[in-house]
């Protein structure tokens, strides 16, 4: 079974490394040889509406500019897109380049046009966010010092290259201290999942809290949460945890306490981690396994 760990472009070509095995349940496999020195690294693309993607990469500018301005990169796109169903909207990946300018990319396949998202006019100043989410024409992302600002995505984005969007303040989420990372809620486009410390919040687009769960006191950062229908992942300064949940209309539902992943390969900081389809796992529904990168940039499958 091959699984996609990192998705690249290097020298002008596109990569995709892959894992393959043949699963057991419970045995933890270290994956090695890794690239880390691509020009450009995929972290997702996401269908956000009709042939427009949300891509999230990393880079210097010029080299992801240059990227979204190569005719090959909207063929590439193309070819993804072809793999989405009414149920995969997105495809992840893990992105090995640390330390490198994160970059958020609204692109058009029809226009065979981009505009990065992450400088936007907040307070009158020309200000970058990152971990950026698209919400129906809504988007939202953290400043440096872990404030959310939320803005919408104006029809004529493609015409305004270089044309920073509108934003303000979330000022009730805000309230509530430095936010380590946002994620998406499945099947929603009007409530998001912010992580400060060790509690997960969702709200709504109204700004409005509509739930949170709590993790282990000795948690102090989430950086990463994932779905896969029936249960979250989330890769935490203290280990993987995971929770049973209950996915409904425009939101999710904690159905389990948060319970850590007792292996002894799998203690200490995690930075990433997300499900991937794994049919060969027996008696595990959905049958999915996990791939996840740690803190000192080693990568794990199980």
């Amino acid at each position: 079974m091959a699984r996609a760990i990192t998705f690249y472009q290097k020298d002008g070509q596109y990569r995709c490394q892959s894992f393959f095995t043949s699963p057991r349940i419970g045995e933890v496999n270290w994956v090695e040889g890794i690239e880390k020195s691509a020009d450009v690294g995929f972290r997702s693309f996401q269908l956000i509406g009709c042939n427009l993607f949300h891509v999230r990469c990393t880079g210097t500018e010029g080299n992801v500019r240059k990227v979204c301005e190569d005719p090959s990169f909207y063929r590439m796109l193309r070819e993804i897109s072809s793999t989405f169903t009414e149920s995969i909207r997105s495809r992840k990946y893990l992105d090995m380049a640390s330390g490198r300018e994160k970059w958020d990319a609204i692109v058009s396949l029809d226009r065979g046009r981009y505009h990065l998202a992450n400088w936007v006019n907040l307070d009158g100043k020309k200000t970058r966010i990152d971990n950026i989410l698209v919400l129906g024409d809504r988007f939202i992302g953290l400043t440096g010092e872990g404030k959310a600002a939320m803005g919408e995505l104006i029809p004529d984005i493609m015409e305004a290259e270089h044309s920073p969007m509108d934003a303000e303040w979330m000022q009730d989420l805000n309230k509530l201290g430095k936010i380590d990372t946002l994620e998406m809620v499945p099947n929603s486009e009007t409530s998001f999942l912010a992580c400060i410390k060790n509690i997960v919040y969702e709200f709504n687009l109204r700004g409005e809290q509509i739930r949170f769960e709590t993790l282990d006191q000795s948690i102090k950062r989430i950086n990463c949460v994932d779905f896969n229908h029936v249960r979250s992942l989330l890769s935490t300064n203290d280990g993987l945890y995971e929770v049973e949940v209950k996915e409904l209309p425009n939101m999710v539902r904690a159905a389990s306490l948060p319970r850590l992943i007792a292996h002894p390969d799998l203690k200490g900081s995690f930075s990433a981690g997300h499900y991937i389809e794994d049919p060969f796992i027996l008696g595990v529904h959905p049958a999915m396994g996990v791939l996840a990168k740690t803190g000192s940039d080693k990568v794990v499958c199980f």
